[in-house]
């Protein structure tokens, strides 16, 4: 297998992502920091829209995280990233979606949100998002602290985690902590928190905080 190269920021929740799955996978790969501040130009050849991540493996370059990682699990039979089962690997891609287009999403709205009216509406819906995934969890594990499709972790863990990792800014700037009665949602987080890779990935809340600032203040800058 020819080596991945996984051009990557310390401060980005999907590349974040592309990290945990081949830490999980097991797959030898080498990062290259970028920095979102200051691009090198000849990034802009490999990706021409600057983001990241992007996996390169010899000639094929992939980007989107989600579509990343799968090709990552696909490279190896072993450890599985998807359940073995088609229904069960379909509502996979179901609360992956979820993450992409329902609470990915809110995080930056929140964050970006300048009017208190604003914030708080943006808040209500948040809430319910989040009670959405803490019922989803109580159903599938009757309260216990395991992973979305059970005692091995998944994609579609992955797919969520980097945020909460990043829960600490909404706290900090939005004073947005996780209500305590989401105990499944908790349960699950401190779950991940114990996995070698998001403790070889993590960094610490002043590290977000600092970095996502101006960006909560002034909105996306470019």
């Amino acid at each position: 297998m020819e080596l991945i190269e996984l051009f990557s920021a310390s401060v980005c929740p999907f590349a974040h992502r592309c990290r945990l799955a081949l830490l999980e996978k097991q797959v030898p790969f080498e990062v290259v920091d970028i920095d979102l501040r200051n691009k090198p130009a000849w990034y802009r050849d490999i990706n021409p829209d600057e983001a990241v991540p992007v996996l390169r493996q010899g000639d094929f370059v992939l980007r989107e995280s989600l579509i990343i990682n799968e090709y990552i699990d696909e490279l190896a039979p072993e450890p599985a990233l998807m359940p073995a089962s088609p229904q069960e690997r379909a509502m996979a891609r179901l609360w992956i979606d979820f993450a992409g287009t329902r609470f990915v999403p809110l995080f930056y709205q929140l964050l970006k949100a300048q009017e208190e009216d604003e914030r708080l509406a943006i808040q209500d819906r948040f809430l319910t998002v989040l009670g959405t995934i803490d019922t989803e969890l109580k159903r599938r594990h009757q309260g216990k602290a395991l992973y979305w499709f059970g005692e091995e972790v998944g994609l579609t863990d992955i797919a969520f985690y980097p945020w909460f990792e990043r829960w600490p800014v909404l706290e900090h700037c939005r004073g947005f902590g996780l209500p305590g009665e989401l105990t499944s949602l908790i349960g699950w987080i401190e779950s991940m928190r114990k996995r070698d890779s998001v403790k070889k990935t993590g960094m610490p809340a002043d590290f977000y905080i600092a970095e996502y600032e101006d960006y909560a203040g002034k909105g996306p800058t470019k």
